[in-house]
């Protein structure tokens, strides 16, 4: 086959130039599989996990009623604007998952297993239906409480004493937060069971889906607003009306949210193996500014030696893509594989749709090729002239004067200050280099500084925080009562009255809508009780002033509430409905509370007129003598004893140690992510180092000829290009910190917003700064040591017959 001299020549050089081509290619390859792993893990991730959760058949909204009988369901199936309607009801029991310690569990009480047509789950092992005196738990519950199907664990509901009932199977149920993070088992039983455990068989909650537009949540409540009127015309109480996101999974934003911030940081990867690509391309080109000349001087254009290099980089692209392609799909089907196991959902299909391998595939190519065409115009627009009189140290290769003169005032090793002039030599490449390494620094610092700052907010959250125990009852107990049950029991250093009742944002047509999930907790509303000067809770005020002895209808807001009345400002009257009930206050102020739900904070008698709880309470904070968790495991088994005996029943009892395990659950995939993309930016930016120190001691071949003709030693060769490759980290670590700044100012706003409706603090952690110039130091003595070695020995004929 024929070849143009050109192709000739190309061929030539990739034959010549193997390991760098190969390097180039590699480089690539390496951006193209961390976009293609997480376009991947996006696609299959954000299709399959609505997936799962719509083929549960979640309801549109879910009505409370004092009772659901079949004449009922009958009459709702019957109405034009509903497609379905199911009876059913929830419980919050307790379950002894050790000796004498307990976790909340939501059991769902299902009216026929075998003819559930809304919220339904899949059967995976034992019985199904579960016989009357077990329950069937889910999945991720059964692993929660280390358990297994067969054992019997005692199980106490609000009305019931604690009754064994055995674990008759397990089911996957996709469209519940997975138990492990919510710390909280989820059981399914019969009117039978439920029964038996102590409580009315009568179903009380009514699920429905609507008909017309079910995935929009305005059209929703009015379909739903309009059923509760008529139920109400029927002489039937109706209580709360829950509609949760329509087709939407509990944890479906906060997953999308960071796969988003996961693909900013993989193209940043492919960028950065872009800039590696470019920056090894143009010290090729360095090499032959002279065969450019000659090449010009026979008749060649700019134009097509330009088209020669571009179409060597679009090569190096597609083989890249080859490599990089197959293997980011292997890694993004792996990663969507973990995170469903993480969130609870099956993968049904792990199908990459076909755009997905046509975007991997153009920004495979395009990306080095726009970026490399900089270099490239560059060392083509040379002229003759300047092309033959190249010997490598020459044309636009001296520093500053100015910086020349100051390196002269210097009184330290000759060897360094050379190595310090020869940084600044090639001001194109270097800019290249301190952008692919100060990028990849900054992304690494970002990443432990964002770690760092959800850490903080943890450590924030737990020090305003001044207690050890929350315990909720199942009913109102006198408060006087319990608070001197609690109060003896050796241990306890001081008690307080905590009263809370779900609460939701009030409606013309007098309806309570709260925007939650089957399981009542997310996007919950929380009215609380305050009580007086209390030293429990130390919060920062966003704007207004704390709650006073004197402020009688007046309000205080968490930050998470604010959200609910984003227009609000301090004085402005805020509508709620509790307890079936409107009531009215005004905002006094707006606190900082991270980690705790939407609550809406009263005076105790403000409280008291709202739910009429009057000299009772539903629920306490306890300070221990001991903080360790041992000392809060055998004080609350101490609390509960004395609480039993005076038939003041327990619904749940919340330690530091199990809230820190709920919201650690729900940050693990985050920090993981993060830590793994900066190992990742770590290793692109110290292998773009490696590139530029060995680039550039092969251009300087003569130059180290030239050094040992006037007497230099290997020695001098091999500090010299050391000392530049350090000195060139050192610049990187500079401008890294400087750039990790507005990127940790950026991620940390989005990871706070998103768990905490509040942005993370800005951290710039010491121990990352330093560790990334350890790194980078490091990098540097490795990258430069082996290329340094091959110039140092080097005779003097071999560098000056160098071309």
């Amino acid at each position: 086959m024929n070849f143009s001299p050109r192709w000739k020549k190309l061929l030539g050089d990739v034959n010549a130039t193997r390991g760098r081509m190969l390097m180039m290619v590699l480089a690539i390859a390496v951006g193209v599989f961390g976009v293609g792993t997480i376009l991947n893990a996006y696609a299959i991730l954000t299709r399959e996990i609505t997936r799962n959760y719509i083929n549960t058949n979640p309801a549109s909204a879910l009505l409370e009623l004092d009772k659901v009988d079949n004449t009922l369901l009958n009459a709702v199936r019957l109405r034009p604007e509903i497609a379905a309607a199911e009876a059913s009801s929830t419980v919050t029991a307790r379950l002894e998952f050790k000796p004498n310690e307990w976790m909340p569990l939501l059991l769902f009480v299902i009216q026929d297993f075998k003819k559930m047509q809304i919220n339904t789950f899949t059967p995976e092992t034992g019985a199904f239906p579960p016989p009357t005196g077990s329950m069937l738990l889910e999945r991720e519950a059964l692993r929660l409480i280390n358990s297994k199907v067969g054992k019997s664990l005692r199980v106490q509901t609000p009305n019931g004493a604690k009754l064994e009932v055995t674990i008759a199977g397990t089911v996957h149920d996709p469209g519940l937060a997975p138990a492990g993070q919510e710390q909280t088992a989820y059981g399914y039983i019969t009117p039978a069971t439920l029964e038996q455990l102590g409580e009315s068989s009568t179903l009380h909650i009514l699920k429905v889906i609507v008909k017309d537009q079910p995935l929009e949540i305005s059209a929703i409540e009015k379909t739903v607003g309009t059923v509760a009127v008529w139920l109400k015309s029927q002489g039937r109480i109706v209580d709360e009306i829950r509609v949760p996101p329509p087709a939407k999974h509990p944890h479906q934003t906060q997953m999308t949210a960071i796969l988003a911030m996961l693909l900013m940081f993989s193209f940043m990867a492919l960028v950065l193996s872009a800039i590696l690509t470019a920056t090894m391309i143009g010290g090729m080109l360095a090499q032959q500014v002279r065969q450019i000349g000659v090449m010009k001087a026979i008749g060649a254009r700019s134009s097509q030696i330009a088209g020669l290099y571009l179409t060597l980089i679009a090569i190096m692209g597609v083989i890249a893509v080859l490599v990089g392609v197959p293997l980011g799909l292997l890694a993004g089907r792996g990663f969507s594989s973990v995170i469903g196991e993480l969130l609870n959902f099956k993968i049904y299909s792990d199908a990459i749709p076909a755009w997905i391998y046509v975007l991997q595939v153009g920004i495979g190519i395009l990306v080095p090729l726009l970026i490399a065409l900089f270099p490239i115009l560059n060392a083509t627009r040379v002229t003759v002239r300047e092309a033959i009189n190249d010997f490598g140290s020459s044309r636009n290769t001296s520093s500053p004067r100015w910086f020349d003169a100051l390196l002269e005032t210097l009184r330290f090793d000759r060897t360094l200050i050379l190595a310090i002039r020869n940084t600044f030599r090639r001001k194109g490449r270097l800019i290249l280099t301190l952008g692919l390494l100060a990028a990849a620094g900054g992304m690494f610092m970002t990443s432990l500084n964002v770690k760092a700052a959800w850490e903080q907010a943890l450590i924030e959250a737990a020090n305003s925080r001044h207690y050890d125990l929350e315990i909720r009852f199942n009913r109102p107990a006198s408060e006087n009562t319990t608070l001197k049950i609690i109060s003896s029991v050796p241990g306890v250093q001081a008690v307080e009255a905590w009263n809370n009742s779900p609460a939701a944002l009030a409606r013309a047509d007098g309806l309570d809508i709260v925007r939650t999930y089957p399981d009542g907790g997310h996007a919950s509303f929380t009215l609380r009780s305050m009580p007086l000067k209390t030293q429990f809770v130390q919060l920062t005020m966003i704007t207004g002033r704390w709650l006073e002895t004197s402020d009688t209808d007046l309000v205080m807001l968490n930050h998470t509430a604010k959200a609910f009345f984003p227009n609000a400002k301090i004085g402005d009257t805020i509508n709620l409905n509790v307890e079936g009930r409107a009531v009215q206050y005004k905002l006094i102020g707006v606190a900082r509370e991270i980690l705790t739900p939407a609550s809406a904070y009263v005076i105790p008698s403000t409280f008291a007129r709202a739910t009429g709880f009057v000299a009772q309470t539903n629920a306490v904070r306890i300070v221990l003598r001991n903080h360790n968790p041992a000392s809060m495991t055998s004080v609350g088994k101490d609390i509960e004893r004395a609480l039993e005996k005076q038939h003041i029943s327990l619904k749940v009892s919340i330690s530091e140690g199990r809230l820190d395990g709920a919201l650690n659950g729900h940050v693990y995939i985050l920090i993981f992510a993060l830590m793994s993309m900066s190992v990742l930016m770590a290793i692109v930016g110290i292998l773009g180092l490696m590139s530029t120190m060995s680039t550039n001691v092969v251009e300087r071949t003569r130059e180290f000829g030239i050094m040992r003709t006037i007497g230099g030693q290997s020695l001098t060769v091999l500090r010299n290009v050391i000392s530049e490759g350090i000195f060139i980290g050192l610049m990187s670590w500079v401008l890294a910190i400087v750039l990790s700044l507005p990127l940790s100012a950026f991620v940390g706003n989005l990871v706070g917003t998103l768990s905490f409706r509040l942005p993370l603090p800005l951290i710039l952690s010491p121990t990352t700064i330093f560790l990334w110039l350890g790194l980078i130091v490091l990098g540097a003595i490795a990258a430069s040591s082996y290329p340094a070695w091959k110039a140092s020995q080097l005779t003097i004929r071999e560098t000056l017959a160098h071309v």
